[in-house]
Formats: C-alpha cells, structure tokens, sequence
C-alpha cells in the first residue's frame, strides 16, 4: 500500500468516526433537549413495585424432635392483568381449582388493577395444576411466586400453645408470635417494573431471602393429645363451658402437655379460643389452695398431721359464720383427716396459727400474685392483695382458696413445688434447664403434706378418691371455686372445679392440674369432675405404654 493510499484510508476512517460521533451528538441533543419533556413524563410514569414472599418459616418439634408445625412449599398466585388473556376462562379455572364463587372469581379477574393476588398459600399440587390447565386453555397472564405455607404434621395439636400464622408468614398468636423473630427469618424481594399503561417491564428478584430458625419445645405430642381427647370427653360429659390439663414435670418445670377445650377451629375460627385460659384467665383455687397453706403450717411447725382441731361447722370469724361444704359438722378431728376431707373449719384455725404475715408471705413466695413468666402471650398476674390489706376474715377465707385468685400454670408451678421437695421452679414451653425461682418449704414439710394427699386420694371418702388408679400413687387436692359474678358476688350454681395431683406422691414425676369451668351436672365437685379426668389421663398414658405402674419403693428409685 502506497503513502498516498494509507492516507486516504486513514481519512475515512476518520470521516466515519466524526459522522457517528455527529450522529450520536444529535440523538443526545434531541433526547435532552427536543424530546425532553416526553421522555422525563415517561421515565416519571415508570413505576416500581415491590413485592415480599415469605421464606420458610423454621419448624415446631416436640421433645421427641417430631414436627408440630411446619413450612411445605406452596404457590402465592397473583394475575398481570396487562397480558392476561381468555377471562372468562380464567374465571371458570379459578372456580374449579380455588374453590371460588363465580362473583369471587369475577371480582379477582376484572378487577380495575394491574397486578392482583389471586391466592396465597395454594398447595404446589393445586398450583401446578393451575399452571397445567392455563397453558391447555391457553389463559397468559398467571404469576406463581414461590413460597411457603404452615403444616402441621401430627394434626393440629395445641393450638393455643403453637398459635396462628399469617399469610406473609407472620406469627399472629401463641408460640409463633412470641418468638417470630427466631421463626420468622427474611422474605425474598423482588421487583416490578410497569409503565404508565400497566404493562410490565421487567421482573427480578433483589433478595433471597434466608429462613427461618427452629423451636424445641419440653411439649409431648402423646401426652398433648391424650389430654386434649380426655378433656373434650369431660367438658361434654360434665356439660362445662370449657376446660383446661395441664401436665408438667416437677423436677425442671417443664410443660408436657397444656391442653383446653373447646379447641380452636381453623374451619371455624375464634380467635377467643386461640388464648390458652389456664394463662391468661384467673380464678379461686378453691380447696386446691388448702394443701399449699397446710405446707406452710408444716413448715413454720405450727401443726403437725395428728393436731387435733374442731370441724364444727360453723366457724365464727369476727361474727360472720363460715361453713363446710354441704354445712357437715365432723366434731373433734386431726389435721390428716381435715385435709382427707377438706373441712374449711380446721384450715381457717390452721391458717390463725400461722397468721396473716406468714401465710400472705408462703403463698406470694408459692408465685401467686404475679407472672410466671411461661413463653406465651397475655399471661395473667393473678390476685393476691397486699398482707395490709387482709383483715382476719381474708386470712379465713383464703385458708380455703376464697379471696386469691389464679392461672392454671401458677397452680401448676405450685403443686411442682410440693411435688420436688420446694423449690418453685419456673414453668416453661422450651426445652432447657430448671429455672429455679425461689425456695418455698423444706423437703421435710414436702413429704408430709405429699403423704396426706395420698390418703386424700386413696381412702374411700376422700375428696379426691375419684383420681385415684391402682398402682400409680396418685396423690391430690381436689378444690371448687366459687365465681364472683360482676356486681352480684358468690352466686350459687357458678364454679370452677379442680383437681391437682402429682405422681408417684413420694418421688412425684408428673404434676397434672385439671380445671373445668361452669360444670351445669351434678354434683359439681372438682373431685368428681376433675379428679375422674385425672385417673382417666393416667390410665391412657399407661395403656400407650408412655407410664408405667410404680410401688411404694421402685417410685423412690425411678427418678434418680
């Protein structure tokens, strides 16, 4: 190639470069300064929308790692009206698949929007055969967004205890709203970009996402549901507005099973029963608390079993009478006998010996009064007025479970104390180590108060011999509480009835609190109501081979 010929080249090239640079020049001039205005108005009417899928929420297990409640794959189904095609098919699909009206479907399909759910947590199988059908028919315009949706393999167990999640995977009640955070992890993020006539643009995803964590419950699944059966059965059968079990484990304050019925209905909801009431409801304990002020008296040696006391009824307290249940007047009779028989003469003598100080001090010790602190929400305090406030017929009449209100669970923790020597201990739904809370009697006044509420259950005539199963060493108060109706006081015919027990009595594995709520048959008596629920738990938990029988010396070495 010649001099002459590589310059001529050289300025072509540079003929070319200068008319694109020229071209691109113009273009720019025209984009910002001609067409500025259409492109800024269009740039402006671009819209982006984010959208938030739930990522798998972390798994419930029991204490036998089995699945309570779950994550499982699912579709959220939403509709880009801009590309949909075929409505009126689509309407048809909906209402086959979704299980919709056809206004329902109607209203999703031709609604005045660009981008509409149509459903959240479809099943996959149900999802995919949307997806299948609409491609046949040849409907466009369906999104399917990955996700999640809660499952509940052993059946929905505790419903009250596990609680509710939402549609964007938030915790809505019970466990899965106190610990969402731990549950909950974060959603994938994605971006849509529409223009000003709806059409979308462009789809991406910002974020993954990440899951959530796990929760290990103390919970057992058997025992969870041999309460729950046992209690429906009792509330039909007593015709009770409701009841609760409660079984714990008095050596760590762990909860095994916290049942209620009527249980929540996902086919019918009510958010009232989504709200576990033995924590979140109060009431009088009844005789249940003559156990509790005897173990004080015990303890404080101002009785010993064979006192002997008065059980003439009535008892005169600053000129108001008080009487035993059924007004029965038992003569001259020992401390064992008083609690065999639940006679509220000779607690209200006991309780005199002990006084208002001490025994306001032993039941506040005992956690009446105030939170347990159990992982669930809208837990009640309970009521138990300041020890200045009493006057000597508040003493009497909480001897027997008058004037003191409280939780199922703190009943519970209550009856753990005496069970384990006397340490209160702090109920808990989690697994993990005794949270001890206070020391509220010595192992000697345990045993002997635990001794009496043997032959409470086991003596023919005892108030809680309804409890009682052969070759478990059940041992129990039974108790009644009167309802204070509003601006009326105690009326006749309004009661809670109560057993709480614990077994074997002398190395006691399993507290079970029993409570119904309003029972309409007769007789009404927590022994006879609650105490023959108790027996029956026993006897299924055995019959499923999760208990098995003890004696009088084997029950001393089972636990260590």
């Amino acid at each position: 190639m010649t001099r002459d010929q590589a310059v001529r080249r050289a300025a072509v090239v540079f003929l070319l470069l200068g008319l694109g640079a020229l071209a691109i020049v113009g273009r720019l001039i025209q984009l910002q300064i001609v067409e500025h205005d259409h492109w800024a108005a269009l740039a402006e009417a671009m819209q982006e929308d984010v959208v938030e899928i739930p990522q798998r929420r972390g798994t419930i297990y029991d204490r036998a790692g089995r699945p309570l409640a779950c994550d499982v794959p699912a579709y959220s189904i939403a509709l880009d009206n801009y590309h949909m095609t075929k409505p009126e098919l689509l309407v048809g699909l909906l209402e086959e698949e979704l299980g919709l009206s056809e206004d329902e479907a109607a209203d999703k399909v031709y609604r005045e929007a660009y981008f509409t759910w149509i459903a959240r947590q479809v099943d996959r199988e149900v999802g995919d055969r949307i997806k299948a059908r609409a491609g046949e028919l040849g409907i466009a315009g369906l999104l399917f967004f990955d996700t999640w949706k809660r499952a509940y393999p052993q059946g929905r167990l505790a419903p009250e205890v596990l609680g509710l999640v939402g549609v964007d995977g938030e915790g809505l009640e019970g466990l899965e709203l106190v610990f969402d955070e731990v549950l909950r992890g974060s959603p994938s993020r994605y971006h849509i970009l529409r223009g000003r006539d709806g059409r979308v643009y462009d789809l991406w995803v910002e974020a993954a996402g990440t899951p959530g964590g796990d929760l290990s419950l103390a919970l057992d699944a058997d025992f969870q549901r041999i309460c729950e059966q046992k209690l429906s059965l009792g509330v039909n059968r007593f015709k009770a507005d409701r009841g609760f079990a409660l079984i714990m484990d008095p050596r760590t304050g762990e909860i095994l099973a916290l049942a209620q019925a009527p249980r929540y209905d996902p086919q019918a909801p009510d958010p009232g029963l989504l709200h576990s009431w033995a924590v979140t409801d109060v009431f009088e304990p009844g005789s249940t608390l003559k156990a509790l002020v005897g173990l004080a008296a015990l303890d404080q040696g101002v009785v010993t079993p064979e006192d002997t006391f008065s059980g003439d009824s009535p008892y005169i307290v600053i000129g108001v009478p008080i009487s035993n249940a059924e007004s029965t007047s038992y003569g001259t009779i020992t401390f064992r006998y008083a609690i065999v028989k639940s006679v509220n003469t000779v607690l209200i003598q006991v309780a005199r010996r002990l006084g208002i100080e001490l025994t306001y001090e032993y039941l506040s010790r005992m956690g009446f009064g105030r939170p347990t602190g159990i992982e669930l929400p809208g837990e009640a305090a309970g009521i138990l007025r300041p020890a200045e406030e009493w006057t000597e017929l508040d003493l009497a009449v909480a001897s027997f479970g008058q004037g003191v209100a409280v939780t199922g669970v703190q009943l519970g923790a209550a009856f753990c104390a005496l069970a384990n020597g006397g340490t209160l201990l702090r109920p808990h739904l989690l697994t993990g180590p005794p949270q001890p809370v206070a020391k509220v009697a010595s192992p000697e006044a345990c045993a002997t108060m635990r001794a009496l509420l043997r032959d409470a259950v086991r003596l023919p005539g005892g108030t809680g011999h309804w409890a009682d199963l052969e070759g478990f060493l059940i041992a129990g108060k039974s108790g009644t509480g009167e309802k204070a109706l509003p601006g009326r006081g105690y009326v006749e015919g309004h009661y809670t009835s109560l057993m709480a027990a614990f077994l074997p009595y002398n190395d006691p594995e399993y507290v079970i609190i029993v409570g119904y709520d309003e029972v309409k048959t007769s007789p009404y008596w927590g022994g006879s109501t609650a105490g023959p629920t108790v027996r029956y738990i026993v006897e299924d938990l055995a019959n499923a081979g999760l208990i098995s029988p003890y004696t009088e010396t084997t029950a001393l070495g089972r636990s260590g």
